[in-house]
């Protein structure tokens, strides 16, 4: 919670999002365009989520990644907690991180296809972050409404942009919540990552 303002860089928002009526990424209210995007697996969290018109997004994250808590009682009754994750990226040509946290139908199916490109793979690459390039997406029918299909494809393992650095105050809230800080003990990793950039090759057409 940013209650004095100035937590979240300066009064730009640290949020990504998708929006299905121009099937369009935007960062707050304006429209990002990007190709590639490198994630950091480190900061992955899974849970719940849901939107209260009075008091915005709640979100309750497992204490293991990928592995489902009890689901959350909301406090309205025609609404329901839905399973929610959160990462932050680096889109192309972005100079700071972002962070893309939602339950949106379009949000969490993408993700979930987003991880089965590279997660078997992970391990063996920890000292480099996936890159994964957006395709594009397409409107389609759900139930009752309309949602998106997101579609993207894997890049590359490559090593952790300079400008990938995450935030002190994520740290913080996180904190508050009671979940331990994904990057806890990882500062080392995440130092060796940027200082060995220029070190490794990188291929021309991925710009990481």
């Amino acid at each position: 919670m940013d209650i004095l303002g100035g937590m979240t860089g300066g009064g730009e928002s640290p949020f990504l999002k998708f929006k299905t009526g121009d099937q369009q990424f935007y960062v707050g209210e304006e429209p990002l365009q990007f190709q590639y995007l490198q994630l950091d697996p480190a900061t992955f969290l899974s849970g719940w989520g849901i939107y209260y018109m009075a008091t915005g997004y709640d979100f309750a994250w497992d204490k293991k990644f990928g592995v489902p808590e009890d689901r959350p009682v909301s406090t309205d009754p025609k609404k329901e907690y839905k399973r929610a994750f959160s990462a932050w990226v680096l889109p192309q040509g972005s100079s700071r991180p972002l962070l893309w946290q939602n339950m949106s139908y379009a949000e969490t199916q993408a993700f979930n296809k987003i991880l089965a490109l590279f997660w078997n793979e992970k391990d063996a690459n920890a000292d480099l972050l996936p890159v994964v390039k957006y395709v594009g997406s397409k409107k389609i029918q759900v139930g009752m409404g309309q949602s998106s299909e997101l579609s993207f494809e894997f890049a590359k393992f490559a090593p952790r942009s300079n400008e990938f650095v995450i935030p002190s105050w994520y740290y913080e809230d996180e904190n508050d919540n009671d979940v331990k800080s994904p990057n806890d003990g990882l500062s080392d990793l995440v130092n060796k990552q940027i200082n060995d950039n220029n070190d490794l090759l990188t291929d021309d057409d991925i710009p990481f």
